[in-house]
């Protein structure tokens, strides 16, 4: 029993002991656990306060980087701001500040009287610009109540649209044009309109000029004419354009915004400068008589392509008289000025209109090429003489049979018909032989001919003071052979113009020494009243004097006894020669000159008349009846 009791006690013990054991572990883990979260919420509190610690950090790098980036851009910003400024004031002031002047100020433009053009007497006017007005509206200034009493003023006494004008009137503009170039009685009733109805500001009267041709055709397409703006269009008009125009003055007013009148500003007043006067070379009276009997050879000879007249001074170069037919008048010239243009004029388009006016302001003395004909022969005896292959009187020397034949080519005399026969120099240039000049070209050679075409000009342009001169058409030299050669020396087959040919005679006149021919003597500043004289330019000797003089004594004894017969003048040694030439291949149209030289003894004038396929009873040959 005590056994058992034992065992009992020591089951118990045990399972106590057991019991104990387990509620110790039991309260280790619990102890354990609690250790745990405290451990756990310590942590969190630790993690927590580190990342409130990193997320500061991170803000903290975040502020630094943007005020590191707004300093940048503040920089970019500041520098471009700057720059922005710099191109402002450096590079666009200029075109700001005016700009700004031009809103802020209002311009009214004064033209200057063009330079006066007179005769070389200095007493004649050729041209000169008269006293006009112009006519302007301040629309913003003219009061409301007005406007449509101003239109209506403005439409009645200058006879312009009056819708028109009222809606010029009306604009919300600083300026706008109502009529230009009013003569001086229309403005004078405009300024007595305004001081009835008591409009002081809103309409402006400025002086302007326009130009006046006073002797209408005469010279027209050597002086030429201006536009409506004072410009000059054509001819000494155009070439003398910066001497002739002056300078603009302007009145200056300050406006406001909009354009007003500024009350307390006044206007400021620049006056223009007058341009430059000039003296031409060309004589009235010897130019109104070209123009009159040119007119009447154009006529009786029925030249359906006009003609033209040149007179110069061989001695200095100075065109007395250059004329063409038609020609027509500087105070009108965009209107027809023959009867044959009148005729129909209305039913032409405008296009067709302005190149019939266009072919007649055209100065085919200067600007047109044409084949001269036997005219040219002077040039082909003056180089052969000057070269020592013939002399002017020896009897016999040439034979002329009717033609020649060069490589092949058979070339015929203009008189084929009845052969002049055994001639000298002076009788072949007298009788204008082609044959003789066939040949006398043959010996010269190509390369010595074409040097005195260089010689007198005719592979240049003459540089005469006037617009638009044509070149010569020549065949290039290494491509001229025998028959080419042939053709040219007696003036054939190549072109040249009026111009070039009255410097050609004008060479052998002045004694075989070349001038360029000049239509301006004297330029006198309007300012200084300095008076300036053009150059007389001379390229050189040609011949020599004693050539000269056998040439002009050959071309007297042409007009005596030759072809030129009929330019005898009683009481005048007058040389010439005379010319018949194809215009152009296959035409079927001709060209008929005449060279002139007086007096022979001590030339003065030395002349070129030209006409353009002459249809009447004169025909095509040397002589013709334009010379009575």
């Amino acid at each position: 029993m005590n056994g058992n009791l034992r065992k009992n006690l020591s089951r118990k013990k045990i399972q106590k002991i057991k019991k104990g054991k387990k509620q110790k572990e039991e309260n280790i883990q619990k102890i354990q656990k609690i250790s745990n979260k405290k451990q756990k919420r310590k942590y969190k509190k630790q993690r927590k306060k580190e990342k409130i610690n990193t997320n500061d950090k991170v803000s903290d790098m975040s502020r630094r980087r943007r005020l590191k980036l707004g300093i940048i851009c503040s920089c970019i910003l500041f520098a471009l701001f700057i720059g922005r400024i710099g191109w402002l004031q450096f590079v666009m002031g200029e075109k700001l500040r005016s700009m700004a002047y031009t809103q802020q100020t209002l311009d009214r433009k004064i033209n200057p009287r063009r330079g006066t053009i007179y005769d070389a007497t200095g007493k004649n006017i050729l041209a000169v610009s008269s006293t006009v007005n112009t006519i302007t509206v301040n629309p913003v200034n003219i009061e409301k109540k007005d406007k449509e009493k101003v239109a209506k003023a403005l439409s009645d006494i200058f006879e312009l649209d009056y819708e028109i004008i009222l809606k010029r009137v009306n604009k919300r503009s600083s300026i706008e044009n109502i009529v230009k170039k009013v003569d001086k009685e229309k403005a004078d009733e405009l300024r007595i309109w305004l001081s009835e109805n008591n409009i002081t500001k809103g309409v402006n009267i400025d002086e302007d000029t326009k130009r006046y041709y006073p002797y209408n055709n005469l010279a027209s397409q050597v002086i030429g004419f201006s536009g409506s703006d004072n410009q000059g269009l054509d001819g000494i008009e155009a070439v003398y354009e910066d001497e002739l125009k002056g300078e603009q003055g302007k009145i200056v007013k300050m406006t406001d915004a909009v354009g007003g009148d500024m009350e307390k500003e006044g206007e400021s007043y620049i006056p223009a400068i007058d341009g430059n006067d000039l003296i031409l070379s060309i004589d009235a009276t010897v130019q109104g008589i070209a123009e009159k009997y040119l007119e009447e050879a154009c006529i009786d000879n029925k030249c359906t392509d006009g003609g033209n007249i040149i007179i110069m001074n061989p001695k200095n170069g100075d065109i007395l008289a250059m004329a063409g037919y038609p020609n027509y008048n500087l105070n009108e010239p965009f209107e027809p000025s023959t009867e044959e243009m009148k005729e129909g004029w209305d039913s032409l388009s405008e296009n067709e209109q302005v190149k019939k006016m266009q072919a007649v302001w055209r100065n085919k003395a200067i600007s047109d090429t044409y084949e001269p004909g036997s005219t040219f022969k002077l040039v082909t005896a003056s180089a052969s003489l000057e070269e020592g292959i013939t002399t002017t009187d020896k009897a016999g020397e040439f034979s002329c049979t009717g033609s020649i034949t060069v490589a092949g080519v058979r070339i015929n005399c203009w008189r084929y018909y009845r052969p002049h026969g055994a001639q000298s120099l002076r009788e072949a240039l007298m009788n204008s032989c082609n044959p003789v000049f066939i040949g006398l070209g043959q010996k010269l050679g190509v390369e010595t001919y074409y040097d005195y075409l260089e010689k007198f000009g005719f592979l240049r342009t003459t540089g005469i003071d006037l617009p638009g001169e044509a070149e010569s058409i020549f065949l290039k030299e290494e491509k001229v052979g025998p028959v080419e050669l042939g053709t040219i020396a007696f003036g054939q087959r190549f072109e040249v113009t009026p111009i070039q040919m009255i410097a050609m005679v004008g060479t052998i006149a002045n004694k075989g020494v070349y001038v360029q021919p000049r239509v301006v003597k004297k330029i006198i500043n309007n300012s200084t009243h300095e008076v300036k004289e053009t150059e007389v330019k001379t390229q050189g000797r040609v011949i020599s004097e004693e050539t000269a003089e056998n040439v002009l004594s050959m071309m007297e004894t042409v007009v005596a006894e030759g072809t030129g017969k009929n330019a005898q003048v009683a009481g005048y040694r007058i040389g010439g020669k005379t010319g018949t030439s194809e215009d152009g291949v296959n035409t079927n149209k001709y060209v008929t000159s005449f060279i002139g030289v007086a007096p022979i003894s001590d030339p003065e004038v030395v002349i070129l008349i030209t006409l353009y396929n002459p249809t009447g009873e004169g025909g095509h040959h040397e002589g013709v009846s334009l010379w009575k």
